[in-house]
């Protein structure tokens, strides 16, 4: 598989550089309309890529995406599911504090 499509703040449609999902398990990514979020479980870096805003926050509160990304990052470093959702809601509390994100009322 490819690298997924990305919409930059500036509306112009732009790729990742190439990452094969399918044979890269440290690779983690969570895509919506509003951006995508990825975590590199070998090199522990993230990136953020378009603006992720209260709408990606409405989108991860359905359960599904978040608890596929918990399950796969829990594997991935062997530290049990509840480490993996901690590491993840760090992050997105990073995020909120920065101001890149905005927090859903």
């Amino acid at each position: 598989m490819t690298s997924p499509p990305v919409v930059n703040p500036h509306g112009e449609g732009v790729s990742v550089a190439p990452i094969s999902f399918s044979s890269h398990d440290d690779i983690v990514w969570l895509r919506d309309r509003a951006g995508i979020f990825i975590f590199d479980a070998h090199r522990r870096k993230y990136w953020l890529l378009a603006g992720l805003d209260a709408d990606l926050w409405d989108w991860l509160a359905l359960g599904h995406p978040l608890d596929l990304m918990v399950k796969r990052l829990a594997l991935m470093t062997d530290q049990g599911e509840d480490a993996a959702k901690q590491a993840i809601f760090r992050f997105f509390r990073y995020l909120v504090q920065e101001g890149i994100w905005m927090e859903a009322r």
